[in-house]
């Protein structure tokens, strides 16, 4: 049985806790991945300006911008980053208000555990990667046809169609 390679990249880890951080932090490194943490949201969306990041992590409650707040305004700002909220707080509406709002990708609640940290790490990072693959195919068919004919123009409406769909992901 082959091994499957797990994607890795950068995440930034954001929580007014710095054990948290740390102990985030120490369990996506083993992981291979980049670890970048930041303490508050204005400092993560300078961390996001600075650096290319593919995941965020960021806890809910937090002096200034709430994790919902932050992960709102990184969707319109970078909308390719993978949101992740994670929370002690026993709110049945947060779940619901991050998911609606922030779009998030996955909701995980304080204490977490590492082995389901990891999965959720992991499958982010693969959104990440075949997003980013989606958008390469289309730019390369949107290529391909440039240079083509198309009576029909069939394979161009399956094309903008293609694009629409990449600016709503």
């Amino acid at each position: 049985m082959g091994s499957q390679r797990i994607p890795t990249g950068t995440v930034l880890v954001v929580d007014d806790d710095p054990g948290v951080c740390a102990a985030l932090t120490q369990v996506l490194q083993k992981l291979g991945h980049t670890v970048i943490s930041a303490h508050s949201g204005d400092e993560a969306l300078e961390k996001l300006e600075e650096h290319p990041v593919e995941v965020i992590i960021s806890d809910q409650h937090m002096p200034g911008i709430s994790g919902i707040d932050l992960l709102k305004i990184v969707r319109v700002r970078h909308p390719k980053v993978v949101r992740i909220i994670l929370t002690g707080d026993k709110d049945p509406d947060v779940p619901v208000r991050s998911i609606n709002e922030g779009e998030v990708y996955r909701f995980v609640r304080k204490p977490w555990s590492n082995n389901d940290l990891r999965t959720v790490v992991s499958l982010a990072f693969e959104v990440a990667r075949l997003e980013q693959e989606k958008r390469h195919l289309v730019t390369l068919l949107k290529n391909q046809l440039a240079s083509r004919d198309d009576p029909a123009d069939i394979e161009r409406e399956l094309l903008r169609l293609a694009e629409d769909e990449l600016q709503d992901s």
